[in-house]
């Protein structure tokens, strides 16, 4: 049976790797898929080589195990924040991905949304250079900040936020912030957060995958930056089958910058059906078209 496209050019991947492993053994393996996709021959749709870098990308973290934050953000997330984002803003859309990481998210999102114009901050210097890299192969513009997103970025407004945020405690001590801890070390994911959306236009959007106990564990400096400066559209927690335990679960959380009482609305709040069934997906995508329409009509 002949290769798809999409598997052609993934296996010109993993082969380019290897030979690059082969040459230089200290490298390691997202490395050499970061430098392969500079090199590689490539034929094939947006979505063809786009998922030849993913697929290539799991290959790769499954034979050397990386950390939890360098794992992809899935598809089928990826597209449905492509869905919020859509109903809320007209193209052009300008984006920013907090915490990108290898550029995935934000070229899943682009699948969706043609006309973007796309901002990513990435601490990581190994994330942020496949990033790069991956914006040659998919021959996709994207301003890449090598840096951390809590600090100060000289970043332009952007309608849209969006960001996979990773878990964890900040180590350092910081100023300024509504979502930081006064007596202990503050969660990085709120920060990032807070950070990313204060690059938002005023009425602009953040969508964020976050831990669905965000807004009950330690809640108050959310609940407090929730109360003055950014709007609570959604909360819609992640299907279950997509984590091991109940702890690990996630969120997608809506947001629009600056705060002001939803009119005759109430926040969206549910569980994601599994992705897999298409009739219950289908219907939660018109659920949530059904809320954005009025929300619209009050706004």
């Amino acid at each position: 049976m002949e290769l798809s496209q999409m598997e052609k050019v993934y296996h010109a991947l993993i082969e380019e790797s290897d030979r690059l492993l082969e040459s230089d053994p200290d490298a390691s393996r997202l490395e050499a898929l970061g430098e392969a996709l500079i090199r590689v021959e490539k034929e094939g749709s947006y979505s063809d080589l786009r998922k030849a870098f993913q697929f290539a990308y799991l290959y790769h973290v499954k034979e050397e195990k990386v950390q939890p934050n360098h794992q992809l953000t899935p598809d089928a997330i990826g597209y449905f924040i492509a869905h919020i984002v859509q109903l809320f803003n007209q193209d052009p859309v300008a984006l920013l991905d907090a915490g990108s990481g290898t550029g995935h998210l934000s070229m899943t999102v682009k699948e969706k949304i043609g006309d973007t114009e796309l901002f990513g901050v990435e601490v990581d210097p190994l994330l942020a250079q496949i990033n790069v890299n991956l914006c040659d192969y998919l021959e996709v513009p994207m301003d890449i900040y090598p840096q951390n997103i809590i600090e100060p970025v000289r970043l332009p407004q952007v309608d849209v936020a969006i960001g996979d945020l990773p878990v964890g405690y900040y180590p350092l001590d910081v100023e300024g912030f509504t979502t930081a801890f006064e007596d202990e070390r503050s969660y990085a994911h709120l920060l990032m957060l807070e950070s990313a959306m204060s690059y938002v236009k005023d009425d602009g959007l953040g969508v964020f995958i976050v831990p669905s106990n965000m807004l009950e564990e330690k809640n108050e400096t959310i609940k407090k930056y929730l109360s003055e400066s950014a709007t609570l559209l959604m909360f819609l927690n992640l299907p279950n089958s997509m984590f091991k335990t109940e702890n690990q679960r996630k969120s997608i959380i809506v947001l629009k910058k600056k705060f002001s009482p939803l009119k005759n609305n109430e926040v969206l709040i549910g569980d994601i059906p599994d992705f897999k069934n298409v009739q219950q997906f289908k219907h939660f995508l018109e659920q949530t078209e059904s809320w954005y329409d009025s929300y619209a009509d009050n706004f």
